[in-house]
């Protein structure tokens, strides 16, 4: 009598390296997908961040530059006064003949805080940035825009009060166009260092910056404040005519 054993498939030679094969295939290729799934969800995370970094940093130092550009303006103000006060010093006709010499030569610089606000008052504006060295310097550059303002602008218009402007001799020698320069010489240079210093830190070059200068100008300037001033405008003007018109035709 012949009996016959069935043997399962699992036990069959060969079967259980079959199986432990796909299951090892199988563990990889879910391994590989949560890693391609997370390792994407990381980049483009990363991605956004860095991205958020730059636009923080480019909005701050344009913020800045445009704040420079206004008191080397003032500064180059202050020297040209320096320059009048020395020419009526050696000729005090000067003043007599045109008495309002020296109007021309009074700093003024006129700034926002809005970026300010944001940079000083948001814990997560230095968190997005990411570099202390750089919040530093951010912070110095904008005490000195504020003392810029505060101790030559301000006091400058302070003496012209005092003195009650350029009426004769005597007040136009009083005003002490060499201390002030000195003074805006001062923050002008420390200024263009440290925005140089944030530049470097932060891998932003001139073009860059420039760049961004453009596209904000660009965006201002196709902004729709033009439009609606020049309909105002035109209302205005209609408005005038209508009324014109009318005390005519009342007559």
């Amino acid at each position: 009598m012949n009996i016959k054993i069935h043997t399962p498939k699992s036990l069959k030679s060969g079967s259980g390296m079959a199986t432990t094969k796909q299951f090892l295939l199988s563990l990889i290729a879910t391994t590989i997908s949560i890693i391609l799934t997370f390792g994407t969800h990381a980049w483009v995370d990363n991605r956004k961040k860095e991205e958020a970094k730059r636009e923080m940093v480019m909005m701050i130092l344009y913020d800045l530059s445009n704040s420079l550009e206004q008191i080397q303006g003032a500064d180059s103000i202050l020297r040209k006064g320096l320059d009048q006060q020395v020419a009526i010093a050696a000729n005090p006709e000067l003043l007599t003949q045109n008495p309002f010499t020296f109007t021309r030569f009074v700093p003024n610089i006129e700034y926002t805080e809005t970026v300010e606000h944001i940079f000083s008052t948001n814990i997560e504006t230095i968190n997005t940035i990411g570099n202390v060295f750089f919040a530093e310097n951010v912070s110095d550059l904008y005490r000195l825009r504020r003392n810029y303002k505060t101790e030559i602008c301000d006091e400058f218009h302070k003496d012209l009060e005092k003195s009650q402007g350029f009426k004769d001799y005597d007040d136009a020698m009083n005003i002490g166009y060499a201390m002030y320069v000195f003074q805006s010489s001062m923050i002008c240079a420390e200024m263009e260092e440290k925005i140089t210093q944030c530049k470097q830190m932060m891998h932003i070059s001139e073009k860059a910056l420039e760049t961004y200068h453009k596209k904000r100008n660009d965006i201002t300037n196709s902004s729709k404040a033009d439009s609606t001033i020049n309909k105002l405008t035109d209302e205005l003007r209609h408005n005038y005519e209508r009324l014109k018109r009318t005390m005519e035709k009342a007559k």
